[in-house]
């Protein structure tokens, strides 16, 4: 598999990531590869993922695809709205993954992301990602301390 990673790196471009830079990669990949429109995300299950039998939970691999449609779209203030997936195969402790992202429509505050999943040569995710992007931040609170009388 580390030839894999070697492969996505050596794509890698000198574009700066906008989006989720306090987010723990450990949970949703690394990414390893950032150009107009366009990224790929290594993701590598830990064992605290399994949950049956040295099975990765797909909620992990639908995070690690939701990483890596938000790192194509690269724009402040950006959210998922709403994906449509298929899990292709079930994940197995031990093996990593290669997401790649690309936008299919990148032009509007609406925004579709393809991502596909492989574990070495063999689909194991596809899907489409609806990702909204708003001019302000969405939730900006301002809590005010409770006076007491």
């Amino acid at each position: 598999m580390d030839e894999q990673k070697q492969e996505a790196y050596e794509g890698t471009s000198k574009e700066e990531l906008i989006i989720g830079s306090k987010i723990d990669r450990s949970v949703c990949g690394e990414l390893v590869s950032l150009s107009p429109n366009k990224a790929e995300v290594f993701f590598t299950p830990t064992e605290a993922m399994i949950c049956d039998e040295g099975v990765i939970h797909m909620g992990f691999v639908f995070n690690a695809a939701a990483f890596s449609a938000l790192c194509a779209i690269n724009k402040k203030n950006s959210i998922i709205i709403g994906s449509e997936v298929k899990f292709l195969a079930p994940i197995e402790y031990g093996y990593e993954l290669l997401f790649q992202a690309s936008t299919l429509q990148s032009e509007a505050k609406k925004c579709e992301v393809k991502v596909e999943g492989f574990l070495l040569d063999i689909k194991v995710f596809e899907g489409i990602f609806y990702v909204a992007i708003f001019d302000k931040k969405l939730f900006k609170l301002r809590l005010k301390e409770d006076k007491k009388s």
